[in-house]
């Protein structure tokens, strides 16, 4: 690996200090397993407020070699006031850094395998009926705010994955976009004609700039940032009546995948057009199609029927 000498040099002994153990697993995360500043970032929060735990209770603990099972047991206990998941999160980190020691040397076991996880409530994916998302594109009045909602809404795009688009992963011409997703992971996406008709309405009045991303500012011409996404939608949101709907452009990706599955697409195509590492995370759409589900046991009213034949 690319980072392989100075991880080595670091980790390569049992008394390796968390204060070097800690930039060396970050390094490895973002220039060797290719993950993006946020996800690093997430993963430092992490580990850092871990290693503060361990000052305060264990201050003697300056090595993660030294950390046994119970303390990160008691780290886990420490963080009840945080919601499940992000409780499984930074146990999660903790568990990804020690795999990473174990395999540079720096320590000899992973303390965080295996332990008792908080329990997680499964949310169903929520969506856009489609009456709601024709209000949501009607309403967006802009060149730029039609071109992201239909670009979300038809190509379920993260919304990182759209701020990140350069103007040569277009291809109006074919009809495709391509997608740079998590982990550097690239995938090819259709793009249906009205989203192609709202790209090229936006890119004649684009702002002049030397910026090779799509989407930029109006002023300075710099690549947008996500929450001014976020913002974007509140407006359109405003203006089409849905503002106490709870709608944020993630709720627009679970919009893509349900009325995909709705409309008779198979789950591994849908995965393919998602990103999704893990066919069970595309499988969650299966399970919130109540109106397919309604349809489909709406079928059996002929097993009521004189004869096996429905009534007329």
């Amino acid at each position: 690996m690319s980072a392989s000498a100075p991880v080595q040099s670091a980790l390569g002994h049992e008394s390796v200090r968390f204060e070097d153990a800690i930039p060396a697993f970050l390094d490895y995360l973002e220039s060797y397993r290719g993950y993006s500043p946020h996800t690093v970032k997430a993963y430092a929060r992490d580990l850092w407020r871990f290693r503060e735990f361990l000052a305060a209770r264990h201050s003697h603990v300056t090595s993660p070699d030294q950390v046994q099972r119970e303390m990160v047991m008691a780290f886990g206990l420490s963080l009840r006031g945080d919601a499940p998941l992000t409780v499984r999160r930074k146990l999660a980190a903790v568990a990804s850094f020690y795999v990473f020691l174990q395999d540079t040397g720096g320590a000899t076991f992973n303390p965080a395998r295996g332990l008792p996880l908080p329990k997680v409530a499964q949310h169903l994916p929520t969506c856009l009926t489609e009456e709601q998302a024709r209000r949501l594109l009607d309403a967006a009045h802009t060149r730029w705010h039609r071109a992201m909602v239909a670009l979300l809404l038809s190509t379920g795009i993260r919304r990182s994955e759209a701020t990140a688009i350069r103007l040569d992963d277009l291809d109006l011409e074919r009809g495709q976009l391509l997608v740079r997703g998590k982990g550097r992971k690239e995938r090819i996406v259709p793009l249906n004609s009205p989203t192609i008709q709202a790209l090229r309405d936006y890119l004649d009045r684009r702002p002049q700039t030397t910026s090779h991303h799509l989407f930029v500012s109006r002023v300075g011409g710099h690549a947008i940032h996500g929450r001014l996404v976020n913002r974007m939608l509140n407006q359109v949101l405003q203006r089409a009546g849905l503002a106490r709907e709870g709608i944020t452009p993630h709720k627009l990706r679970h919009t893509f995948a349900t009325h995909l599955i709705r409309n008779g697409v198979d789950v591994r195509t849908v995965q393919e057009l998602l990103g999704h590492a893990d066919l069970q995370t595309t499988a969650r759409y299966l399970h919130s199609d109540t109106k397919a589900k309604v349809a489909a046991v709406s079928k059996l009213t002929v097993l009521f029927a004189p004869g096996g034949r429905r009534r007329s």
